[in-house]
Formats: C-alpha cells, sequence, structure tokens
C-alpha cells in the first residue's frame, strides 16, 4: 500500500509539473534532486515492558521533486532514509531503514547561487528491514528540520535532524528513531 502512494504521488507530481519550466537553470518550476551522505541514529525501542538504545551510523539518501514557487521558496515530495547495519543475534546482522516519506518546503535566503539555506518536512515515517525476508516494516509520523548552502548551481551540502516515531500496537512494539544527516546533493533545475 505504502509503495503504492508514493508512486502515485511521485506520478503525479511529474504529470502535472509540466516541462515549460524545467531544467532552465531557474529555481522557479520543476525540479528533481539526488543526495547520499553519512548520519548517525539513535533508536530507542520498547516490546511490552523491555526497552532498549542503540546509537549507529551509516549512509543517508535523500530524494526530492517538486517545484520552485518563487526563486527563494520550493514545495517538494521528499523521501530522505538513514541506513545502517545492527547484529540482531550472533550470527545475523540486518540492515535497517528509517525514513521520511512526506511534503518538504525550502526558503533560500538569496535568489541564485550562492545562497543559505532553510527546510521542513512532514510525512509518513517508516522503518524497516527492507532486504530481509519475512519483514516487518513499521509506520508512523516523521519530521524534519535543516540547513543547507547551495555553493553553486544544483550543488549543495545540507544538514538535517530527521525524527521518526512508528508503533505496532499488536506487538506492543513502540520506536523513536533520531538521526542527524550530512548530506551533499544535486538539483536538477
Amino acid at each position: 500500500m505504502f509503495k503504492s502512494v508514493q508512486a502515485v504521488l511521485v506520478t503525479a507530481l511529474l504529470a502535472v509539473s509540466g516541462t515549460a519550466n524545467a531544467f532552465d537553470d531557474n529555481r522557479t518550476g520543476f525540479f528533481i534532486g539526488l543526495g547520499v551522505g553519512f548520519q548517525g541514529i539513535q533508536d530507542q525501542a520498547t516490546v511490552g515492558a523491555e526497552s532498549f538504545s542503540e546509537s549507529d551510523a551509516g549512509v543517508s539518501t535523500s530524494f526530492k521533486v517538486g517545484g520552485g514557487i518563487t526563486d527563494q521558496f520550493a514545495l517538494y515530495y521528499v523521501r530522505n532514509a538513514s541506513w545502517y547495519s545492527a547484529d540482531v543475534s550472533l550470527n545475523q546482522s540486518l540492515v535497517f531503514a528509517s525514513g521520511i516519506s512526506g511534503i518538504g518546503a525550502t526558503y533560500y535566503l538569496q535568489p541564485t547561487a550562492p545562497s543559505a539555506y532553510v527546510l521542513a518536512a512532514v510525512g509518513l515515517g517508516d522503518y524497516s528491514t527492507p532486504f530481509a525476508q519475512n519483514a516487518n516494516d513499521e509506520y508512523g509520523s516523521a519530521t524534519m528540520f535543516g540547513a543547507g548552502y547551495e555553493f553553486s548551481n544544483h550543488r549543495m551540502i545540507e544538514a538535517t535532524m530527521l525524527f521518526v516515531d512508528v508503533e505496532d500496537d499488536s506487538s506492543r512494539y513502540q520506536s523513536s528513531q533520531n538521526s542527524f544527516q550530512i548530506t551533499l546533493n544535486h538539483l536538477w533545475y
């Protein structure tokens, strides 16, 4: 269900964006962005009456598709995730992903690069083991806040705090992941 909602949202954004203002080195109009970097995550979970906490580091990824309303303000669909590997038993390690899929907004302090900017996003939070068989993905809420610097047209460095809260009532599982991400991004506009 979640994957199909993502696909429909991305398709709808691409369909209504038009190409008249796309890829003209102007922040207004359609854009798409990709980023990769590093992250540190703090995971605090409760299963029934038992609680545990874990800190780890790994890779962060970023995807944005949307449009610039003005040269200084943009609205978009955002997918940011923190990826890390953790031992779950003596002989087994799993890759975990904690992320946000939602609506983001960015405000650039200057109408052209170079420019600092601030951003925020709200949306669906997820916590999963994407490469495991019989994985139990958990969903909840997520928020993200950050700042960055576009040092040349299309290229930027970004620091974000991602807060994800998930819950599964059937297994009495609750988890909160807080991750600090630093990514290098390329934004096609």
